[in-house]
């Protein structure tokens, strides 16, 4: 474990802010990630933003794999960077945008009462709905593959934002082995995928409820989860001006970037 986490935190914040490269953090050691875990924590208290709610990683059994755990990882999204669709976002805000195409389940009320450990069939009850998103990632050059898991989740996955559909649909009306995702990149499509959930998404949200819960971490309504993508990570080139990600009946989300 570093010896000082608060330090380390706070430049990578600052790097973050910057727009400089990171210096990840060594010696966290595995599963269950608690030093990557309180590194995040402070992380995220250094770039000094609220959370409006969290995002599921490595929660399809590839990524599983290839990290050697058996669970998904977690990280914070912060508040200022959820946008609604159709933002333009400057080109210049970030290092390296990757995206991710992802359903996202907004919580309702009902997650109050939830305590302890949390059943998939609790966690589709505290929904309130589920919108098609985008994931904003800025690696700024780090491939995750090439990474420790630990490091990844310490830099909180390297969050740069969400992009949030409007409407979306009730927990119970989602289709999931039917849902096809489309991605397209200056209206021509880059990417497709029909039931390519990596996980079910009120599966992902009870382990994430169970997760903070046995923490102590706060959720309220409204916080957002990001439930994982349905489609390979994707690097923006410099010259793409529109993204934008349809999901059938979750209606689609759309950013433009600006010089």
């Amino acid at each position: 474990m570093i010896l000082d986490i608060e330090t380390a935190a706070t430049a990578m914040a600052a790097a973050r802010r910057d727009l400089a490269p990171y210096d990840l953090p060594q010696g966290l050691g595995g599963a269950p990630f608690a030093d990557a875990y309180a590194f995040q924590d402070a992380y995220v208290a250094a770039i000094g933003a609220p959370v409006a709610g969290f995002k599921l990683a490595v929660n399809g059994k590839p990524q599983q794999a290839h990290f050697g755990v058996s669970e998904p990882a977690w990280a914070r999204v912060l508040a200022p960077e959820v946008y609604p669709s159709g933002v333009a976002l400057p080109k210049a805000a970030f290092g390296e945008l990757c995206i991710e195409a992802e359903i996202t389940a907004i919580l309702g009320q009902g997650v109050t009462a939830l305590k302890g450990a949390v059943t998939p069939g609790q966690a589709k009850g505290a929904i309130e709905s589920l919108r098609a998103s985008i994931e904003l990632i800025d690696q700024r050059g780090i491939s995750i593959a090439g990474v420790e898991l630990g490091q990844a989740i310490a830099a909180n996955v390297f969050n740069a934002g969400c992009v949030l559909g409007e409407g979306g649909i009730a927990p119970e009306a989602l289709d999931l082995e039917n849902l096809h995702v489309t991605l397209t990149l200056d209206g021509e499509l880059a990417g497709e995928a029909t039931g390519a959930a990596p996980q079910d998404p009120f599966e992902a949200v009870a382990w994430l409820l169970s997760a903070l819960n046995a923490r102590g971490t706060e959720i309220a309504p409204g916080m957002l989860i990001m439930c994982g993508t349905h489609l390979p990570l994707k690097v923006l080139a410099p010259s793409v001006s529109r993204v934008e990600v349809g999901m059938g009946p979750l209606g689609s989300v759309a950013f433009s970037r600006t010089e």
